[in-house]
């Protein structure tokens, strides 16, 4: 079923400020349908990132592919309401995420250069210029062209970053979840907003990149000290290592599947995984907004669909869904021991 760009932004004016539930429902449908109209150019332009990293010997560490949740469109259009929900880029994504910035910046050539049937609209550099909030990534925003209906016209991001970077994100993410606020929004305690700054600014010297322009006056030495400081203040390090769902038992599983539906609940720090081939996309998108619908008003549950080739890889793609931020307290224990044996606490008494 084909939904033009304005009845797309109606059904999402309808969903953020209509009384009734019947209108509100109907809308819900048209979006979901149009949502899930996103799966297979995904698939398609997914495949063709690993064929032209691959052709070129460049291999990410993980390629992945989401739907925007539904909690996340709303948040998006609640912020800017003059953009309207047909004119939204990112309602399907797909990542890769690279061992260093050297195999970032020549995957983000190799790209530019490349010659794809569908339009590449823009680039936004956040790596170079990274947000206010310390992100950093390079977005591709995309025009999907094609001879059926209802995929023409469809807008794809591609996001591509390090792994380090990576591990930034799902970081945030999940001190989000923890805090119940949208810190990659720049959204939440000033304490933690302020924390996340400092890291993606020392982990930009390590790769070495810019820091953030509130940070051009300072020494590593200097951001090292507030780090170590802000970890002891907000108990970080403690707070995000008693997270993590675990999920041995479903690692050991063989998952064979296209599509997984992660329903996770914050609360029990559990997870159940529907599995999906590509053969039954209608029904995991139904299933998709059933849960969304019960779990919208909740702020201790998740959900989202995705695609991956396993359960570890999907882990890999998406660890802020299994409250997952190992990588990040080991790079982040690694500075604060650092901070230790060089001595700067000791100069800065």
């Amino acid at each position: 079923m084909f939904f033009s760009r304005n009845r797309i932004t109606r059904a999402g004016e309808i969903l953020m400020t209509s009384s009734s539930e019947l209108e509100v429902n109907d809308a819900l449908e048209i979006i979901n349908t149009w949502r899930s109209h996103h799966l297979h150019p995904l698939r398609v332009m997914k495949n063709s990132l690993i064929k032209l990293s691959s052709s070129n010997k460049v291999t990410p560490i993980l390629v992945s592919q989401r739907l925007k949740r539904l909690t996340s469109i709303e948040y998006k259009l609640d912020l800017n309401e003059k953009m309207g929900l047909g004119g939204m880029q990112d309602i399907g994504g797909f990542r890769a995420v690279l061992k260093d910035v050297r195999d970032l910046e020549k995957l983000k050539k190799l790209i530019q250069d490349s010659r794809l049937s569908h339009k590449l609209e823009r680039i936004s550099d956040y790596v170079d210029e990274p947000k206010d909030s310390g992100y950093r990534s390079i977005h591709f925003v995309y025009k999907y062209n094609s001879k059926v209906e209802k995929y023409d016209g469809l807008r794809l991001e591609l996001q591509i970053r390090t792994k380090l970077q990576h591990n930034w994100a799902t970081a945030v993410e999940t001190a989000g979840i923890i805090t119940n606020t949208s810190l990659k929004s720049s959204k939440g305690p000033d304490e933690w907003l302020s924390f996340f700054k400092i890291v993606s600014s020392l982990f930009a010297i390590k790769e070495q990149l810019p820091v953030l322009k509130l940070h051009t006056d300072k020494s590593m030495e200097d951001l090292m000290i507030e780090c170590y400081n802000s970890c002891k203040e907000l108990k970080i390090i403690e707070t995000l290592r008693v997270l993590g769902v675990t999920t041995n038992h479903l690692e050991q599983q063989n998952f064979p599947g296209d599509y997984y539906l992660i329903n996770i609940n914050i609360e029990t720090k559990s997870v159940q995984i529907t599995v999906f081939d590509k053969n039954s996309l209608e029904k995991a998108s139904e299933k998709y907004l059933e849960i969304e619908k019960n779990i919208k008003e909740q702020s201790k549950n998740a959900v989202v669909l995705v695609a991956a080739n396993s359960m570890r890889l999907l882990k890999k793609a998406y660890p802020s869904y299994f409250l997952d931020t190992t990588e990040f307290l080991t790079a982040l224990e690694r500075i604060n021991d650092n901070c230790i044996t060089r001595g700067y606490l000791k100069n800065n008494r």
